[in-house]
């Protein structure tokens, strides 16, 4: 059985939390590094860039919330479906507060060299979310899943940056409508 790699994981979680923190474009391979408590030839042992590494974060978090979010809109029930799946969003976001900075901020970010994945996952997320509101007997456009998205995306955003406090259960009734 392969065994996990510790430094590769303890090096994506450093740079996750120094891009949350600072942005990838200001976060250096030698802080990430130092962050990871590992030397810098370990980061180029497990990631080809710091490009690379920040497209696997990326694409990893976007994954799992795919995965998160569809597998909430299986146990749905009808009529609940959208709040559903909002709050397994958002429960990811808790989960994973670092890396949902980092895919909020990028997210509309066009210079990026992951932008084909956060397009790939858009599909997937907006697919989801429609079959949400078809389930809740809501209007299911493309905008209509993008504007449940772009309200889950931005109160999960808020949540962690600028209102710690406001519990789950309002972030959901905000988000869900």
């Amino acid at each position: 059985m392969a065994r996990p790699n510790v430094s590769r994981q303890k090096v994506l979680d450093a740079a996750a939390e120094l891009a949350a923190a600072k942005g990838i474009s200001a976060t250096t391979v030698d802080e990430i590094a130092s962050a990871a408590g590992v030397a810098k030839g370990s980061v180029y042992y497990n990631f080809e860039s710091k490009e690379a590494m920040y497209s696997l974060l990326i694409t990893d978090a976007l994954e799992r919330a795919a995965l998160r979010i569809r597998a909430a809109l299986n146990n749905a029930a009808d009529g609940t479906a959208v709040a559903t799946v909002v709050r397994a969003f958002l429960m990811g976001i808790d989960e994973h507060p670092a890396a949902g900075k980092v895919v909020a901020t990028e997210m509309f970010r066009l210079d990026r060299p992951w932008n084909e994945s956060l397009a790939a996952q858009r599909d997937v997320f907006f697919s989801t979310l429609q079959d949400a509101l078809v389930r809740d007997g809501r209007e299911s456009s493309v905008s209509d899943a993008a504007a449940v998205f772009g309200a889950m995306l931005m109160v999960g955003f808020e949540r962690v940056v600028f209102s710690p406090s406001m519990s789950l259960e309002r972030a959901v009734a905000s988000a869900a409508r």
